[in-house]
């Protein structure tokens, strides 16, 4: 199967613009680094579907995080650059029945919280959004997050399943966003041809030629802008492990330094290890404890 891409499109006039993605290798390598069950890979997959192409739509933005929480029975997390530069995971609560149902196949999810982070290039801003919604799919979360969340109106639909013949996981979306003074019969237009389509593993699976898809996703004539390949890379190293423990209390500190044991930490991404030796963290703890004395003696 070709190659994982992420291509940027908009109509002649410049009415709206459309982002469509193939993320099955990508999402497939996700499941192996996580050994997830397929039901649980599939949730993941969507996230990632969902990450990369929000991602795509916000032209300052650095990076994309989002958190998706279902009560207190599983977490996904994903992150995103502009580079389309991914990673995932998915954490769940084994004694959950909703966990439970879910490895049997049964969708029985309450509801979403979706939560987004993104951070501007070069700049220390900070924009968030925070929805919470009784959808049980991560595709009507998503969309009821970005109605919620952005100005221009946007909407994404997305499909991850598993392969007949070869096994393997598979991702296909894409992402609407209509632009500054687009005429609303246009926009009526667009929503519209949105409505009508079958779901995305439909109609990836009458024809996966990207050329082909493109012109069934949207209603007009249409230019290509650019194309990238997303990539599951991880950001994490010993620096930001370490970064991580600096920020700790000083009670939390002292906790682990009475253990006497180096400290092992995981990614969550990425599932990588890194220790962090006693005598780091006791140089941490001593430059953490001199700096809060310096501190009381001057308020003093």
């Amino acid at each position: 199967m070709f190659q994982d891409y992420l291509f940027f499109g908009v109509d002649t006039k410049v009415h709206y613009s459309y982002r469509m993605l193939h993320l099955s290798h990508l999402v497939e390598e996700a499941k192996q680094l996580h050994n997830l069950n397929t039901n649980r890979a599939l949730l993941l997959s969507d996230a990632l579907l969902g990450s990369v192409l929000l991602s795509s739509i916000l032209d300052y933005e650095e990076r994309v995080n989002l958190r998706f929480h279902c009560n207190g029975d599983f977490t996904i997390g994903t992150e995103t650059s502009f580079q389309a530069e991914t990673r995932g995971y998915i954490e769940c609560n084994e004694n959950s029945e909703v966990v439970k149902q879910l490895d049997l196949g049964n969708n029985i999810i309450p509801e979403f919280q979706v939560r987004s982070m993104r951070s501007q290039r070069k700049k220390p801003n900070l924009f968030e959004g925070l929805t919470s919604t009784k959808a049980n799919s991560l595709e009507k979360a998503l969309n009821e997050h970005l109605a919620a969340s952005y100005q221009m109106n946007t909407v994404l639909k997305i499909s991850s399943w598993i392969d007949s013949v070869s096994g393997k996981l598979n991702a296909f979306g894409v992402i609407y966003q209509e632009l500054p003074d687009i005429p609303e019969e246009v926009s009526i237009k667009l929503k519209k041809h949105i409505d009508s389509l079958p779901s995305m593993k439909e109609l990836f699976l009458l024809d996966n030629d990207a050329d082909v898809l493109s012109k069934k996703l949207i209603p007009d004539i249409t230019k290509a802008v650019k194309s990238i390949n997303p990539k599951f890379v991880c950001s994490c190293s010993q620096e930001r492990v370490e970064n991580v423990i600096v920020t700790l209390p000083l009670s939390e500190l002292s906790d682990i330094l009475n253990k006497a044991e180096d400290l092992e930490m995981k990614c969550h991404y990425c599932n990588k290890n890194y220790i962090v030796s006693m005598q780091t963290i006791t140089q941490i703890y001593a430059s953490r404890n001199q700096v809060n004395s310096t501190n009381s003696n001057e308020m003093n």
